[in-house]
């Protein structure tokens, strides 16, 4: 007889199309659900999957074994569902990777209130501007602006990153405003660069109408709050989102420049949760980003009744 967990290895490994994806929806390791495949074909006889280090494919026997072992997947599945509403409660250890300044600024401040409503939650979160891989590293929920989504995670967009051109009064006192977007590759602009960032070509639109502005200046970070830092000093003009400066603009501590242009941001322009596709899904995952998606949303706080103050105009 069979192993029927060797069967339910193998159909989802089918159906995620990955060993370290399945290894991660049922608990073991990725060389056990390798093992669990393997016994599954000595004990059939025949090979069922052709394996290579960037793609997976059934066999011809693998085609005929898929649906038998399906139904045994299917039927987990079932069970599981079937006693969900009595064990929903979310529970365990919940590992959130996202941006360094978004993160410090927003998650922190908000998370408490989370964990307050799911006690049984721990949350282990990481801040780091990079792009984490969600199934090597074992996270639950990545935040990030990178537009594109990975394959087999789903996304779900959090809210919008809405950014400005600024700098400090005490800047324009020495250096007039500019006036068009041309005008920013007569200043000494600073802004946000990495690895997987530039930076320094900035775009910018108006009713139609777009420029790419490739700009220089003294001082560059992967940082968001240390742009802003050196933009409050009086370095020069920074391209930011407005979730790491918004106080500043409506206290006038920054003054935006160029306000009849719609500035795009350096890297992305949605700030997204991702997470590991799963029928499943756990609800301590589902919880959070429920939550998140609920505090901010399209129009989040930060930008609720900003009343941005504008630099002098150009002499």
């Amino acid at each position: 007889m069979h192993n029927p967990f060797d069967m339910l290895v193998f159909a989802k490994v089918v159906e995620l199309k990955s060993f370290s994806l399945t290894a991660r929806r049922l608990g073991i390791s990725r060389s056990a659900a390798s093992k669990h495949i393997t016994r599954l074909e000595q004990a059939l006889g025949a090979r069922l999957l052709n394996r290579t280090t960037r793609k997976l494919s059934l066999t011809e026997p693998g085609h005929a074994a898929y649906p038998h072992c399906a139904r045994i997947a299917a039927e987990v599945d079932a069970s599981e569902l079937s006693v969900q509403r009595f064990v929903s409660r979310p529970k365990g250890l919940l590992r959130v990777s996202a941006p360094a300044a978004f993160g410090r600024l927003h998650l922190v401040p908000i998370l408490p209130e989370y964990l307050a409503r799911h006690p049984d939650v721990a949350v282990d979160l990481v801040l780091s501007d990079r792009l984490v891989d969600l199934v090597e590293e074992r996270f639950d929920i990545a935040i990030q602006s990178s537009p594109l989504t990975p394959a087999n995670l789903i996304r779900r967009d959090l809210a919008p990153i809405r950014w400005a051109v600024c700098a400090s009064p005490g800047y324009f006192q020495r250096f007039a405003a500019p006036g068009d977007p041309d005008d920013l590759r007569k200043h000494n602009c600073i802004f946000y660069a990495s690895a997987a960032v530039r930076g320094d070509v900035w775009t910018l639109s108006r009713k139609g109408e777009t420029k790419l502005v490739t700009v220089s200046g003294n001082f560059r970070a992967n940082n968001s709050e240390a742009v802003r830092d050196a933009a409050v000093r009086g370095v020069g003009l920074a391209l930011l989102p407005t979730f790491a400066m918004w106080q500043d603009l409506k206290s006038g501590v920054l003054a935006r420049v160029l306000p009849d242009w719609t500035p795009h941001g350096t890297f992305g322009n949605s700030l997204t949760a991702y997470y590991i596709a799963d029928r499943q899904l756990a609800p301590k995952i589902r919880t959070l980003v429920d939550f998140l998606a609920a505090r901010f949303g399209r129009s989040p706080a930060w930008d609720r009744g900003l009343a941005v103050s504008s630099a002098p105009k150009p002499r």
